[in-house]
């Protein structure tokens, strides 16, 4: 999986991230968490003392922690179809409102990139920021299945072998059989993840926000995750961040432009 769970922790980190590019967020900013799913970033962001964080997925995947709380949750207009990666079709929120997006490990999973970057465009107030972490397609582990490569092999010979080798990435696998494993591992790397190419990403990236950089170096130096201790390497020789970038996490940081 991405990192250890406290790197998943991403107030403080996004915070860094956005402040050493030269984004500070208020108390009072409006706050979207793209692909919130059980809710648990929302809810940091609510803890951390930004009342106006706010969580969308496709589906109602939150785990609430009291019936009020709804409130700062909504879902995709389509989420009532029952396939298990439903598509998204729109951000239930009008054109210029949040200061600030981000997705932290959910791109991996969009089947409908342009769309999602181009509606996260949208929601976004002119100067918003967004901030995109998710894990490279070329990653040697697979962020979800444990499988080497997983990101662009998913054959069945392949998926068998590995099965066979006792490869599990998670524990309600365990007690699959190799053909069960093969069967779910190849499903999911199929219809579960959509990881483009660096050169996909940044095509898209242009044809929504037009620019965007690359924050592997901050990202890096504010995990709170085993990340961290990549800092002073990743200081030292910078084609490390390339490397970084290509081979674990891609760290992505656009801003809408002004209307002026």
């Amino acid at each position: 999986m991405i990192e250890d769970p406290s790197a998943q922790c991403v107030v403080e980190l996004n915070c860094a991230i956005l402040k050493s590019r030269g984004g500070v967020l208020s108390a009072q900013s409006m706050i979207l968490d793209f692909g919130c799913g059980s809710g648990r970033h929302t809810y940091e962001y609510l803890d951390a003392g930004f009342p106006n964080a706010f969580g969308y997925d496709v589906k109602n995947y939150v785990k609430l922690r009291s019936a009020a709380d709804i409130a700062h949750f909504r879902f995709d207009p389509m989420s009532g179809d029952r396939r298990d990666y439903p598509p998204m079709s729109k951000i239930p929120w009008p054109d210029n409102v949040f200061d600030f997006a981000f997705a932290t490990s959910v791109f991996e999973h969009v089947r409908e990139q342009k769309l999602a970057f181009s509606e996260i465009h949208r929601v976004l107030k002119p100067n918003g920021w967004f901030l995109n972490v998710f894990p490279s397609k070329w990653r040697p582990i697979e962020a979800h299945t444990d499988i080497p490569f997983g990101g662009v092999l998913n054959s069945p010979r392949y998926l068998k072998l590995c099965a066979a080798l006792g490869i599990r990435g998670n524990l309600y696998q365990e007690n699959f059989t190799v053909d069960e494993l093969v069967k779910a591992n190849r499903y999911f790397l199929i219809h579960g993840v959509n990881y483009l190419s660096g050169r996909q990403i940044a095509e898209v990236l242009h044809q929504t926000f037009g620019e965007f950089e690359y924050a592997e170096d901050a990202f890096v130096d504010h995990s709170p995750g085993r990340s961290r201790h990549l800092a002073i390497p990743l200081k030292l020789l910078p084609m490390l961040r390339r490397l970084f970038r290509f081979a674990h996490t891609r760290v992505v940081l656009a801003r809408k432009r002004s209307l002026h």
